[in-house]
């Protein structure tokens, strides 16, 4: 019983053996068949996004047209309106900023102290002449005493004292008029050594202030590249007056920038539809459409001992999407250069299985046949 059982698995297994692999070899016949489809021409570059209009943050105007980087924001931080983004070197004015101050406070108390010594001194000089007035109305009064009624020599006397007292009362306010005018004047020159200091002091602090560049509207800082080392600025850097260091980009301006290799001159043109995928998302896909090609191709700013040079691509977007594409994400760009309705293909990877073929042009998965093939046959 237990024989005849086991020449029945035999037999199953036997069978299902070879008819599993009768179906394989079926199956990858049928996927290397000449057939007929759609056919396009790609050709993909590497990119990244990039703003066209944002807000440019650069070195101000400065008493010396060089100076440098002292603090700056990492790549592709948030920032409100307000917010510090690049802090430059405030050596050479907080310097002598103690002194300035220090001005400025020598300069007050020495109006402070002249004020006191003129009230003082003006006061003296107001009692005085009260004194005199008072001494003068005396004197007035004696003179006017009728000359019948004493002698000759006290009436004299009585003159003579109130014309004294006249003169004296003139000189008196005389006096005090010069003190109020020296006064005045003095006040008025401490008072523009004050001014003086105050706006030199100001004027340190505002070159200082001016030094702490802010961000102008909310938005993502994108720090500019070096000119000549292929690379993002940094800390210690030295800078020049209108020197771009980072901007705040406008989000609705957003597109990709894409460089094709000098060997590929030509082979793209303005208004051709592109697929995007950023690296960062890989399965999501964006369209768009080639906006703008350079007329000059350039050097590799990365790696300047490259002879190669490439030319620059602007993508246009058909759609932004804020919440993920941000300037500096690294990108494909697959340029659809050209498509072949009802063309006859076959895989790339059968290109040498038959001879006497010829073939077209390929792309990542079929290639064009132009003869020695026919729709349906086998490979």
């Amino acid at each position: 019983m237990r024989r005849p059982s086991l020449i029945l698995v035999l037999i199953a297994f036997v069978a299902g053996g070879c008819f599993s692999g009768y179906s394989t070899d079926d199956s990858s016949r049928d996927e290397l068949r000449v057939r007929r489809g759609r056919f396009v021409r790609e050709l993909t570059l590497t990119g990244e996004v990039d703003a066209a209009r944002g807000e440019m943050i650069t070195v101000p105007n400065l008493p010396s047209w060089n100076t440098s980087i002292k603090w700056i924001a990492d790549d592709g931080t948030e920032v409100h309106r307000g917010d510090r983004v690049v802090e430059l070197d405030n050596s050479q004015f907080t310097g002598g900023l103690d002194d300035k101050r220090q001005a400025v406070a020598q300069a007050e108390q020495e109006l402070q102290q002249k004020d006191a010594e003129a009230e003082a001194d003006l006061l003296q000089k107001k009692l005085d002449v009260e004194t005199k007035l008072a001494n003068y109305e005396k004197t007035k009064l004696d003179a006017a005493v009728p000359q019948e009624v004493l002698s000759a020599r006290e009436y004299e006397d009585r003159q003579i004292k109130f014309k004294r007292a006249t003169v004296e009362l003139a000189k008196a306010r005389d006096v005090l008029r010069s003190q109020l005018t020296a006064a005045k004047t003095d006040r008025a020159n401490l008072i523009l050594k004050l001014e003086s200091s105050k706006r030199e002091l100001q004027r340190a602090e505002n070159a200082i202030n001016a030094l702490i560049l802010r961000a102008p509207r909310d938005g993502i800082v994108v720090l500019k590249d070096h000119p000549w080392e292929g690379r993002k600025i940094k800390e210690g850097d030295g800078v020049w007056v209108g020197f771009a260091l980072a901007m705040i980009p406008d989000p609705a301006s957003l597109r990709v920038n894409a460089s094709l290799p000098d060997v590929d001159d030509r082979k793209i043109a303005v208004d051709m539809p592109a697929t995007i995928v950023l690296d960062a998302y890989p399965s999501t896909t964006y369209t768009g459409r080639v906006a703008g090609i350079s007329a000059v191709a350039q050097e590799n700013t990365t790696n300047r001992q490259s002879l190669r040079r490439s030319f620059r691509v602007a993508i246009k977007l058909d759609r932004i999407d804020p919440a993920r594409m941000r300037p500096g994400l690294s990108a494909r760009v697959i340029v659809q250069r050209e498509a072949i309705e009802n063309a006859l293909l076959i895989p790339r990877g059968a290109i040498s299985k038959k001879s006497g073929v010829r073939i077209g042009d390929c792309n990542e998965l079929d290639c064009v046949v132009l003869s020695g093939l026919k729709e349906g046959e086998r490979l």
